[in-house]
């Protein structure tokens, strides 16, 4: 009888680690910009150029049981304006030398509507480590010759002195909006 109960349970695990797809983030086909205040009466944008990330889901029709992982790399910072860029990796404030990632994890997901989403994680930022949600928005599914596509709009807010961001205010805002346009792959062959 144990013998029954355990082989059940191996191809109960077996089934369920099969069925999970991962989807990788095609970054060259994807982006993440944000926009800060400035001056109380504009802005100043920009984006991260070098990002990772990974979807994994049982569902691509349903995203409430998804995680996300991503990592960024702060060094990739690209504003208008090279020196403010410079600035910004420096280390009175992304000090990229010392904290060379941006990470989210999040820890689950839940459903809005039909195409989205908040997801619920862990954002590290400057190595400070905040709760923060994300609204996940499904943009499209694709069956290309070699791979599977799958388009998500990510969107977060966040408060830069919650992670130790202080400098440039009063001038540079305190809240920063961030827009992930995310191409998520899945080649035909890791089917």
């Amino acid at each position: 009888m144990k013998f029954i109960f355990l082989l059940g349970f191996v191809v109960l695990f077996q089934f369920s680690t099969f069925s999970q797809e991962v989807w990788s983030i095609d970054n060259a086909h994807s982006n993440i910009v944000f926009e800060v205040g400035w001056e109380d009466f504009s802005a100043r944008t920009g984006e991260f150029k070098v990002f990772e990330g990974t979807l994994t889901t049982d569902s691509r029709d349903d995203l409430s049981d998804a995680t996300f992982e991503l990592k960024v790399d702060p060094a990739s910072i690209d504003v208008i304006a090279a020196n403010l860029s410079e600035q910004l990796k420096g280390e009175q404030f992304l000090d990229v030398a010392n904290y060379p990632e941006i990470t989210y994890h999040s820890s689950e997901a839940e459903a809005i509507t039909d195409s989205t989403y908040i997801s619920k994680g862990k954002l590290k930022i400057h190595g400070v480590e905040k709760d923060q949600e994300v609204l996940v928005e499904v943009r499209g599914f694709k069956e290309t010759r070699r791979s599977y596509l799958f388009g998500l709009k990510v969107t977060l807010d966040i408060n830069r002195t919650d992670f130790g961001l202080e400098w440039g205010a009063p001038r540079l805002g305190e809240k920063v909006k961030l827009v992930g346009h995310l191409l998520y792959q899945k080649r035909l062959e890791e089917e």
